[in-house]
């Protein structure tokens, strides 16, 4: 009987979020235009210096983000926020929130970017400013998390709401993360000249002897393909050593490296990633210091 009830949960899991795929795709030749892509950028710098390898990890408040499924594996509040400069040319805030009780999660965020172009990039002289208020629910039976977050965009195209869903299974010391993010594209004009496209994840992670953790998974955005891989080692409980890279479908791979230390619950965490874009080398153009900090209430990695 329990075997059975295994096997029923993960195709649910499987179901929900494979429905957003075959949707997703079937979109995706009409659509063009990607505004408010900095959003996909990620958030937090423990999961960044793992290369955003993160779906199948989720274990911290940037969970919203990564896979609202990720909120359930953890007991009591969690709050953290994360500040970056995309190839230090703009700016770009994250915070969010979590209260987990019983085998239920609730979750906050709020996401900011603001960028100043110059013609020092190429561009005339031009500004904006996009944010994103998010709110996620979680679920966790025996093995298997399940997750949805409902997202408030407000850009200077347009302003719309977007939807993700998340799985998050463990099977031991391996992990299985599915997400999809934006479900069926978020139209933010009615012309058509702002889209956010609909984004999965696929991943999957290992606790190595209780000291290291490995993830890899692969990401897809219309015609974009970007795989992933990340590690994390503990060389003692409180100092953690994390490094990552990004390989594109096109173009050179991207390395990641950082740090963090966690102290009776109050983690800081930074974070470099490399820049491989096609403006790395333009004036004003570099790599990308991440700087988060976050802390939890309660039993810090504990399952609800």
């Amino acid at each position: 009987m329990e075997e059975k009830s295994k096997i029923l949960v993960i195709s649910l899991a499987l179901f929900l979020v494979a429905m957003p795929f075959i949707t997703g795709f079937a979109q995706e030749e009409d659509v063009e235009s990607n505004t408010g892509a900095i959003f996909s950028y990620g958030t937090d710098a423990k999961s960044l210096a793992m290369g955003g390898a993160f779906v199948a990890v989720a274990d911290n408040y940037s969970a919203t983000y990564w896979n609202p499924a990720g909120l359930t594996q953890f007991s009591g509040v969690q709050l953290g926020g994360m500040n970056l400069r995309p190839y230090g040319i703009g700016n770009y805030s994250f915070g969010g929130g979590s209260l987990t009780f019983q085998n239920f999660a609730l979750g906050g965020s709020y996401g900011s970017y603001s960028l100043t172009l110059s013609d020092q990039l190429g561009y005339d002289d031009t500004s904006y400013q996009d944010t994103v208020i998010g709110g996620t629910i979680g679920y966790g039976i025996d093995f298997a998390n399940f997750g949805a977050s409902v997202k408030s965009y407000q850009t200077t195209v347009g302003n719309n709401l977007g939807f993700d869903l998340g799985t998050l299974m463990n099977f031991g010391n391996i992990s299985l993360g599915i997400a999809a993010t934006d479900v069926g594209n978020v139209q933010l004009d009615e012309g058509g000249n702002g889209v956010i496209k609909s984004s999965y994840r696929l991943g999957v992670a290992t606790e190595l002897l209780g000291r290291a953790t490995a993830s890899a998974e692969i990401d897809l955005q219309g015609k974009r393909r970007l795989i992933k891989a990340g590690f994390e080692v503990l060389p003692v409980e409180q100092f953690a050593l994390r490094g990552g890279v990004q390989v594109p479908g096109s173009g050179d791979p991207s390395f990641t490296v950082g740090a963090g230390i966690n102290l009776a619950g109050l983690t800081v965490d930074i974070a470099w990633l490399q820049n491989n874009t096609a403006f790395a080398d333009r004036t004003g153009a570099g790599d990308t210091l991440v700087l988060s900090a976050g802390f939890q209430f309660g039993a810090f990695g504990e399952s609800a």
